[in-house]
């Protein structure tokens, strides 16, 4: 019956061969060419042999009406000669046995539900035939942390939910890398905050129309200032860093903006060369980096310091956390969910031989909230200058370890209650400070017994030596006037009816503040 639903359960050394067979007839009609499906089948294979564990079941659904694809069918496939499928196949994957028993069973229920690990979407493209997909990291054998939102869906009548950050691959008619991107970060931002909505490709297509003047479809990619306009559009404030001209390190940016739990577009270039070395081509692409591996840690004695200076005059050497942990997580539309790379070697998942192996980043666009008017590179600046200033600042000994990053007030004093060994007359003070909605943090830790260690807790916890906070709503240049609160081992300094005042109170048991939740359960 066409009104009904189908549902096949398959272990995951039947999975491929039982999505192909579900693709055959219901998508292609074994219309599809030879090499067309050889590709397909090579995809599915390695995806469930090589990137998922060995228990994993999938639950193979068709009809699914994927709103994404849906979208592209009614705007731009439904108006083409050759006719296309509107419908989609969901795939679900858990991690453990499932039977179409335990659907029907409510007292199953919570095992489907803690074995569910999210799912990926089919769609009736020859060419692009892998569509969105929300699947829990904890799948791909990673300990890395993640920007992520919790994702509900339902199979049989049973809710399910899971955390993951969304993928996509292009179709390279109605969404390219870029178009991807930005699909990507709103889907995230639009189901986490109420300030933004998710946005399909149309609705990214009609942002644009003020700046483009040819016709829109089929897509030839976007500009890295299209890209800043279209989620400018979408209600950001949205800031570009572009390696031209760009006066600082711009992978350290990169590290700042995603130690604040802000996934940020990477805008890549790989050149073309002729025998002479002179540019032919230069191939261009867009990614979003999402997170972080901080298992793949650098010893702190193997890092190179930097010298903070003001007006020619050296002040501290530091250590900057951001050179810690060198691993990023990305999404790449062009290869599988959650890929760890180095930034100095981007296209490392592409064959030697493909061009976009030699992709370097070009520039970042940074979606920052509207209100958000100090950025990474000047707050940074303010910080050490505060640490440096010989009223509000501290000198540590040379080589203290540096970390930086944004987050909101909120989330910040939520972190700052939870500290059980904090003392309690400064948790009062920091808690009871007027904070606007996101701040600049800066924490200081020094190299605990000269062991290239940072000192931890008897929770592993990291304890910091210094802590700076100042106001991400300041655009002054002036760091006192964005300074809340400076905290350090021998006093602390904070903001009281616009006055600073010095507390007869030191830091001591602040641990390190964490933008990653950990919400991916386990399996």
């Amino acid at each position: 019956m066409e009104n009904q639903i189908g549902f096949e359960i398959a272990p995951s050394d039947e999975a491929t061969d039982a999505i192909l067979e579900t693709i055959d007839k219901v998508f292609f009609n074994d219309e599809v060419i030879t090499d067309t499906r050889i590709q397909i089948e090579a995809k599915l294979s390695n995806f469930f042999e090589k990137e998922l564990p060995e228990n994993i079941y999938s639950l193979i659904e068709y009809p699914y009406v994927d709103k994404v694809y849906r979208d592209s069918y009614y705007n731009y496939y439904a108006s083409k000669h050759y006719s296309y499928k509107r419908d989609c196949i969901r795939v679900s994957l858990f991690y453990g046995k499932i039977t179409g028993e335990m659907f029907l069973n409510p007292t199953s229920h919570h095992l489907l539900r803690k074995h569910y690990k999210g799912y990926f979407i089919i769609r009736p493209l020859k060419n692009a035939i892998f569509g969105r997909s929300h699947l829990n990291i904890e799948l791909f054998k990673t300990t890395s942390q993640i920007c992520s939102f919790e994702s509900r869906s339902m199979i049989l009548g049973v809710k399910f939910k899971t955390f993951g950050f969304p993928h996509s691959s292009q179709n390279q008619e109605t969404i390219t890398c870029a178009e991807t991107t930005i699909w990507g970060l709103m889907e995230y931002f639009g189901s986490k905050y109420p300030d933004y909505t998710p946005s399909l490709p149309s609705e990214i297509m009609s942002s644009l129309k003020p700046i483009i003047f040819e016709r829109q479809l089929p897509s030839i990619g976007l500009t890295t200032e299209e890209i800043s306009y279209s989620l400018k559009d979408f209600g950001f404030g949205t800031r570009i860093y572009s390696t031209e001209g760009f006066d600082g390190d711009m992978f350290d940016n990169i590290h700042y903006y995603i130690e604040s739990g802000i996934p940020i577009v990477l805008t890549l270039e790989a050149d073309e060369k002729d025998e002479d070395e002179n540019i032919k081509n230069i191939q261009g692409h867009a990614v979003i980096a999402i997170g972080k591996n901080y298992e793949d840690k650098t010893p702190l004695n193997k890092i190179e310091s930097k010298t903070f200076s003001i007006n020619g005059r050296d002040y501290f050497n530091y250590i900057d956390f951001a050179n810690i942990n060198q691993k990023i997580i990305i999404q790449d539309d062009n290869l599988f969910p959650y890929r760890e790379v180095s930034l100095d070697n981007i296209g490392e998942h592409y064959d030697d031989e493909d061009l976009s192996s030699n992709y370097q980043v070009d520039a970042i666009v940074v979606p920052l909230y509207p209100k958000i008017y100090l950025e990474a590179t000047l707050a940074k600046k303010m910080s050490l200058s505060i640490l440096a200033d010989p009223i509000y600042g501290y000198k540590f000994e040379n080589g203290f370890v540096f970390r930086f990053f944004l987050t909101s007030s909120r989330s910040f004093k939520s972190h700052l209650s939870s500290l059980t060994r904090l003392d309690k007359d400064l948790k009062y003070d920091i808690l009871g400070t007027k904070m606007p909605k996101f701040i600049w943090c800066s924490e200081i830790y020094q190299d605990y017994e000269n062991c290239n260690e940072i000192k931890i807790d008897e929770k592993r916890n990291k304890i910091a030596d210094g802590l700076i906070i100042i106001d991400a709503t300041e655009a002054n240049k002036e760091s006192s006037d964005a300074l809340i609160f400076a905290g350090y081992p021998n006093r602390c300094i904070s903001l009281i009816e616009n006055k600073f005042v010095t507390l007869g109170l030191s830091l001591s048991y602040y641990t390190y503040y964490n933008n990653f939740k950990k919400e991916y359960g386990s399996r």
